[in-house]
């Protein structure tokens, strides 16, 4: 109940449980003070999350009775090929994004994504996965492309060809290459559309038409699908992400039609990036920062610790060696094979092998780190062999050590502070790509929230001011904020 003290009234705070049948605790506000700070810890309520107290306690002015609001967390489930074994269920809270799990690789399919999106979050989900099938004889399938970038229907399958290459390397690059002899101008075929081939999707970047002797030849070139990460559509301004690897690369293909393959490593690490790039040299650095290979699958993108075989295998032996020549670099002291096969096999990008050639005194083990070949004729083969290393972008992330003027619209390295009374919203002078350090100190010993706002809410976008939270009505908040490389814009 209500009492005075020195002239002041102080009002009683009852805090009762979710039920309502006990109380958790009360506490004694000054008229007109918040009692935000002074409530009990609030029960854990399997299921539920705890989003606040049924009346506002900002400013209290009379005896009260709360109760604490929970909402349901929400379950998303993501099922299997079969569509009835559930892989995981990702608990999320109300408006926001579920974590998938790599989906499963399946033989003679691939992965084409999940049938709706796990971004913001508003029900209980089931997600299911699509695959397309793989024809058992090598074929080109040609696809039309929706408008979120995704993969739409067919429009057209080639099953023979006049020449055709796909190379694919251990740093990412896949290319394809091909010629058909078609008898007219495919006018639904353009650049931007996709084409599959043995389970890998490419985008047409490049189309050549020739018209001889009545026949007309058409050229085209691909780039693998994950480089549409490449897009001004896709461009960072500024990330800063502290999690596991599969948490960051959800984030980073968040808004694409890709997703997450299969995922090695689950050691908590961080990713920065305060200059422009793209998503793709963002993923690139994730990747080689977790010391991984990307591993393509249908529309996903995977980190793996090792691609192809482990077991060495004597690669002279077994898989009727055509030429071989080598290169050696003494700056970087390594040795790199070339060698063209008369059969393709069961060889694959990743592969261990022992090389044993008495001709030319070669007796060592190294791995497959580039592979060409013909999917129409796997006689057409020619792969490079030496050692792979990730290597860091240092440019993705500039460390600025000299102090600018704030006034200086040039600042790179500056301080940007503030007075708030209460809750509120902190504004910057200007934007800035790096993720700012701040410091805060309250009159009262109260201690605030602070949340970094980002421009347009992107999590690649630069950050533009701040919200303070958890301080009392009167609290008086200095904030300081240390922020570097501004956002040029």
């Amino acid at each position: 109940m209500s009492e005075i003290i020195d002239g002041v009234t102080y009002y009683t705070v009852r805090f009762l449980n979710y039920a309502a049948t006990d109380l958790l605790g009360t506490a004694s506000v000054a008229s007109g003070g918040d009692a935000t700070a002074l409530a009990p810890k609030p029960e854990t309520i399997e299921g539920k999350t705890f989003t606040g107290w049924n009346v506002d306690i900002t400013h209290v002015v009379e005896d009260m009775t709360v109760r604490p609001v929970y909402e349901d967390l929400l379950k998303v489930k993501f099922y299997g090929f079969d569509k009835t074994s559930v892989l995981s269920t990702a608990i999320v809270k109300q408006g926001k994004d579920a974590i998938p799990p790599s989906p499963e690789v399946v033989a003679h399919y691939i992965f084409i994504g999940w049938d709706k999106s796990y971004l913001n979050v508003t029900s209980n989900l089931d997600v299911y996965p699509m695959y397309r099938a793989i024809s058992t004889n090598p074929t080109l399938r040609f696809y039309y492309v929706k408008g979120d970038k995704s993969s739409g229907d067919l429009i057209k399958t080639y099953r023979g060809v006049n020449s055709c290459s796909i190379t694919q390397k251990l740093s990412g690059e896949c290319t394809i290459d091909f010629s058909l002899l078609t008898r007219k101008l495919e006018e639904d075929i353009t650049t931007g559309s996709r084409v599959e081939v043995e389970g890998l999707v490419f985008t047409i970047v490049d189309i050549k038409k020739n018209i001889s002797s009545g026949m007309c030849y058409t050229q085209m070139t691909g780039e693998h699908v994950s480089y549409l990460l490449n897009d001004e559509d896709y461009k960072v301004e500024a990330f800063d992400m502290m999690d596991t690897p599969r948490a960051i690369l959800t984030t980073l293909l968040s808004d694409t039609p890709l997703s997450v393959g299969q995922i090695d490593v689950a050691d908590t690490m961080t990713l920065r990036v305060n200059t422009g790039a793209t998503r793709r040299a963002c993923v690139m650095q994730l990747i080689a920062q977790a010391g991984c290979e990307i591993e393509y699958y249908g529309y996903t993108i995977g980190l793996r610790k090792h691609l192809g075989n482990k077991a060495p295998i004597d690669l002279i032996k077994n898989a009727n060696l055509q030429d071989i020549s080598y290169s050696y670099s003494s700056n970087d002291q390594i040795t790199n094979y070339t060698l063209s096969i008369y059969n393709k096999g069961s060889l694959s990008l990743g592969d261990e092998l022992n090389l044993c050639f008495s001709p030319m005194h070669i007796n060592q083990q190294s791995r497959i780190v580039g592979i060409s070949w013909n999917p129409f004729n796997y006689k057409e083969v020619s792969i490079t062999v030496g050692q792979y290393i990730p290597t860091l972008n240092e440019s993705l992330y500039q460390t600025i050590n000299t102090v600018s003027d704030i006034t200086q619209k040039s600042a790179k390295y500056t301080v940007e502070f503030g007075e708030l009374i209460g809750n509120g919203s902190f504004y910057f002078t200007r934007a800035y790509n790096d993720r700012p350090y701040y410091q805060i100190t309250t009159n009262d010993g109260t201690k605030g929230t602070i949340t970094l706002t980002r421009k347009d809410g992107s999590a690649f976008s630069s950050y533009v001011g701040a919200s303070l939270s958890g301080v009392n009505s009167t609290t008086v908040t200095l904030l300081v904020f240390y922020c570097t490389v501004p956002d040029e814009e």
